[in-house]
């Protein structure tokens, strides 16, 4: 992280300003297929294993992520903040940033209730 962006956060209250939250990625079976992210998602539900099973299907579901989503997804690595990833996100698809903003907090919100990933406060 540079320097100047460390000055920034320190003036900020970070405890409240959930653009500042770090994202942290839980979800540890996944892959990278065609530069694209591939969640490799288990069932832990006995009944959904159960029925797999009397249909002679795995309890493993793969889940595809668009480009979008898997850009988003390569770009939590435990260090960057929720506002750090959309000025990425807005670089890279030509976008205002604040459209991004709510793009990805929608988003990560929706990750998260899945309890793929989750967040932590960021650290100055």
């Amino acid at each position: 992280m540079m320097k100047n962006q460390e000055v920034f956060y320190k003036d900020i209250d970070t405890k409240h300003n959930f653009a500042l939250f770090v994202p942290e990625i839980k979800l540890n079976d996944w892959k990278e297929e065609d530069g694209k992210v591939v969640l490799c998602l288990k069932t832990i539900d006995p009944i959904k294993k159960f029925l797999a099973w009397m249909v002679n299907r795995k309890s493993i579901t793969n889940l595809n992520l668009d480009e979008r989503c898997s850009t988003v997804w390569k770009y939590i690595d435990g260090e960057r903040t929720i506002y750090d990833i959309a000025k990425l996100m807005s670089e890279k698809y030509k976008e205002d940033v604040n459209n991004e903003m709510y793009r990805l907090i929608t988003y990560l919100k929706y990750l998260s209730k899945r309890g793929w990933i989750k967040f932590k406060e960021y650290e100055v």
